[in-house]
C-alpha cells in the first residue's frame, strides 16, 4: 500500500514522460501487483523501483520516500527475506522516528502561534468542515504537547519488549489520525510507517496467510488503485484535478481501520533481534548521518526534520537541547531576500516572507533569464537578465543536488512551512 500511496498522493508531481513520472508508474503498478499476487520477486522489484524513484525525485524528496528508499536498500541487500531484513527495517524506523521526534523539541513547535501541530490540526479539522482551534486556547497548547509526547514515546515503547505492542498502537493511531487530513496527502507518509511498524508485531503463519486479504482486495481495491495510479502519472486533466484530492481516501480510510483492527488483535509482544550484518549496518549508519545533517548545516531538506519548525542556520538553532549548530558548510551565509522579480517562483519568496539560501538561489537561476532585485549581506543587487551575469547561475559542485537547503522564514518564531517553495 505504501507504494500506491506515494504515487497517488503525489499526483501533482512531474508526470509522464518525465523520469519521475515513469518511475512513479513503475512503483504504482508493482504496488498493485503486490496486492493481487504478493511474492518475493515482486517485493524486491518494488524495492528496486522505489529506490530508483527516490533518486529521481532528489532534491524535491519527501522524508517518507527517503525512508522508503533506505528500507528498499535493506530489502534488496537481504533479497527480501530473513531475520536480517526485519532487523534492518526495525533499526531504520528507530533512527528515523527518533530524529523526527527530537527535531520537534524547539521553541517554535511548542509555541501554538507558529507550531506545525496546531497548523495541521486546524487544516485537518477544516478539511472535514469542523471548527478550528484558536491559537490562544488551551486546546492549541494541548495539541503541541500531546504531539511531542506521542512522538517521543514511540521509540522507547518499541525498544522495550513489554511495551512494544503499545508503541505500535500509539504510532498507528497517531499517524492514522494525521493521515485523515483531506487537505494534504499525509497518507503516503503513514503508509510507509505502517509497513515498518509491522516489523514490531508478532505475526504467525496464520496471520501471514490472512494478510493476503479477501477477494475485495483483488477485485475492487486493486483495480481502483490502478486507475488512481494511472491518473496520478499521466498528464493532468480537469477530471483528475477533481478526483485525486479526495478519491484516494475512499480506499485509505478502510485501510487504516483494518490496520488498527489487525494491531489490536496482535497483542503478543514480538521478540526482536537487533543484530545487523555489515551491509545493513552501513545503510542504518547513513540514515543516522542523514538525521544529523541539519545540526551540521550540511542540508535541511529531507533530513528527518519535517513539519518541526526547526531552525538550524548560520550557527543558530531554536532547539531546546542544542545551543548551537556545528556548521560544516557555509551555505546559509548571506541568504537572499527577493525584493522584486519577473519570475513567479522567486516572487513567492517575497510574498510569503522567506529567504533563499544562496546556493539554492544560484541553482534555481540555471537555464532561466529573469529580472530580479535582491538583497544579500545588506547589499541590494539589480539584475535585468540573470543569464548575462557571470557566476550568478550555477549548478555548483555535484554534491549540491544531494545537500539542498530549505528556505528561511523572515519571521520569528519560524512558521510551519507546509510546501516546497520553487528553490526549496
Amino acid at each position: 500500500m505504501a507504494l500506491i500511496a506515494h504515487v497517488v498522493g503525489n499526483w501533482q508531481a512531474p508526470n509522464l514522460p518525465t523520469l519521475i513520472g515513469a518511475s512513479g508508474l513503475l512503483v504504482g503498478v508493482l504496488g498493485v501487483l503486490l496486492l493481487v499476487c504478493p511474492g518475493r520477486f515482486i517485493f524486491i522489484s518494488g524495492a528496486v523501483a522505489t529506490l530508483l524513484s527516490a533518486l529521481a525525485e532528489i532534491p524535491i524528496l519527501g522524508n517518507h520516500w527517503l525512508l522508503a528508499g533506505f528500507a528498499s536498500a535493506v530489502v534488496i541487500l537481504t533479497l527480501g527475506r530473513g531475520a536480517a531484513l526485519v532487523s534492518g527495517l526495525r533499526w531504520l524506523l528507530v533512527v528515523f522516528y527518533g530524529f523526527a521526534a527530537f527535531a520537534k523539541l524547539n521553541r517554535a513547535f511548542l509555541d501554538p502561534i507558529s507550531s506545525c501541530a496546531v497548523f495541521y490540526l486546524d487544516q485537518n479539522l477544516r478539511s472535514w468542515g469542523l471548527p478550528i482551534v484558536s491559537t490562544a486556547s488551551p486546546l492549541a497548547h494541548m495539541a503541541t504537547w500531546l504531539t511531542v509526547a506521542a512522538e517521543l514515546s514511540v521509540v522507547p515503547l518499541l525498544i522495550w519488549k513489554r511495551t512494544r505492542w503499545l508503541g505500535v498502537l500509539v504510532g498507528s493511531v497517531f499517524h492514522g489520525l494525521i493521515s485523515l487530513d483531506l487537505g494534504q496527502h499525509f497518507y503516503d507518509f503513514t503508509a510507509v510507517l505502517y509497513f515498518l511498524f509491522a516489523g514490531f508485531i508478532e505475526i504467525d503463519e496464520e496471520a501471514a496467510a490472512g494478510a493476503r486479504g479477501p477477494l475485495i482486495v483483488k477485485w475492487l481495491v486493486a483495480p481502483v488503485s490502478l486507475v488512481l495510479v494511472v491518473l496520478a502519472v499521466t498528464p493532468l486533466t480537469s477530471m483528475a484535478s477533481t478526483i485525486m484530492p479526495i478519491a484516494p481516501f475512499v480506499l485509505w480510510v478502510p485501510f487504516v481501520a483494518s490496520w488498527l483492527v489487525f494491531v489490536l488483535r496482535r497483542r503478543r509482544q514480538a521478540w526482536v533481534d537487533w543484530k545487523l550484518s555489515p551491509a545493513i549496518a552501513l545503510v542504518v549508519v547513513i540514515a543516522f548521518l542523514n538525521g544529523l545533517t541539519p545540526y551540521l548545516e550540511l542540508k535541511t531538506a529531507f533530513s528527518f526534520n519535517m513539519y518541526s519548525n526547526l531552525l538550524t542556520a548560520q550557527g543558530e538553532t531554536n532547539h531546546l537541547l542544542i545551543p548551537r549548530t556545528f556548521p560544516l558548510r557555509n551555505g546559509y551565509e548571506g541568504p537572499v531576500e527577493i525584493i522584486e522579480s519577473s519570475d513567479e517562483g522567486l516572487e513567492l519568496y517575497r510574498e510569503r516572507g522567506y529567504l533563499i539560501a544562496y546556493p539554492q538561489f544560484q541553482q534555481y537561476l540555471v537555464g532561466r533569464s529573469v529580472a530580479v532585485t535582491y538583497a544579500r549581506d545588506g547589499v541590494v543587487s539589480i539584475v535585468s537578465n540573470s543569464a548575462e551575469v557571470e557566476g550568478l547561475a550555477t549548478t555548483g559542485p555535484w554534491w549540491w543536488r544531494w545537500m539542498p537547503l530549505r528556505s528561511l522564514d523572515e519571521r520569528s518564531p519560524p512558521r510551519c512551512q507546509d510546501v516546497f517553495l520553487p528553490a526549496l
